[in-house]
């Protein structure tokens, strides 16, 4: 899929999905509907997407249009977990959170996405590894410091956010290190997002690079993420709970590391 991803996205053709011809828009449509299927299993998968985006619809038009996308998938995926939904928990986070994903989104306008690479991967792996060494050698920490930790990092979920379409890549970490796994993650991982989803769109528009015929013509996203999900969400409950945090936090260590590594 990364082989696929990386030649699609190595052939920009800025303009709309119109406007591509239908062999190469089959992949595209392929691509995507992996996508939806690995996110809506494990959590991970979307974000991986964000180079074929910017390929196909430039750099910051393909931020907004992804973000159309994510709102699509993640309003499908909470139609099919909203029982499992840890609402006080999602509540929490998107409190924080908003504040950042307009800031994020403002900064898009005027900042180069690449700008975050390296903090984001940065951010992965200390979301994977700290909280599972404090498990084994730290004592618990003061619940104000934990509400202070919780409060910075939905600060920088959201910025991240705003500013590259989705720092989903940073919240699933954070919720397998809480403990939050299967229908239970997915579900309060989807609404978490959808809240971010619509107010980052908004800023997208003032901005100039979300004008209304590039977004309209991600519609046919809607019926991809639709089917992704319905087959995601039956391959996850075939997943144990153990089998379900491994899968995903190997998923985010290498993603991280490509994020450090990779170029910019």
């Amino acid at each position: 899929m990364l082989e696929l991803l990386g030649s699609l996205a190595a052939a920009p053709l800025g303009g709309s999905a119109a406007a591509l011809d239908s062999g190469r828009y089959a992949a595209f449509v392929a691509a995507v509907f992996a996508s939806s299927v690995l996110s809506s299993a494990l959590g991970v998968g979307g974000y991986a997407l964000l180079p074929l985006f910017v390929g196909f619809y430039g750099a910051k038009s393909g931020v907004a249009v992804i973000t159309v996308y994510f709102l699509f998938q993640n309003f499908a995926k909470l139609l099919m977990t909203w029982r499992h939904v840890d609402f006080a928990l999602a509540a929490r986070l998107v409190t924080w959170a908003l504040p950042g994903a307009l800031l994020g989104g403002a900064l898009l306008v005027v900042v180069p996405a690449h700008a975050f690479q390296r903090v984001l991967g940065a951010g992965v792996l200390a979301m994977v590894i700290v909280p599972r060494l404090r498990r084994r050698t730290a004592a618990p920490r003061p619940a104000r410091a934990e509400r202070a930790g919780f409060a910075l990092f939905a600060l920088a979920y959201g910025v991240a956010s705003g500013a590259l379409g989705s720092g989903n890549v940073l919240k699933g970490p954070f919720l397998t290190s809480l403990g939050v796994v299967k229908e239970r993650y997915i579900g309060t991982y989807a609404l978490t997002s959808c809240a971010l989803n619509v107010p980052k769109l908004l800023v997208y528009r003032g901005g100039g690079f979300a004008p209304g015929a590039v977004l309209a013509s991600a519609w046919p996203l809607l019926l991809v993420s639709l089917a992704g999900t319905w087959a995601g969400t039956r391959l996850l409950r075939h997943i144990p709970p153990a089998w379900f945090e491994r899968i995903t936090n190997a998923v985010f260590v290498v993603a991280a590391l490509v994020m450090l590594l990779g170029p910019t």
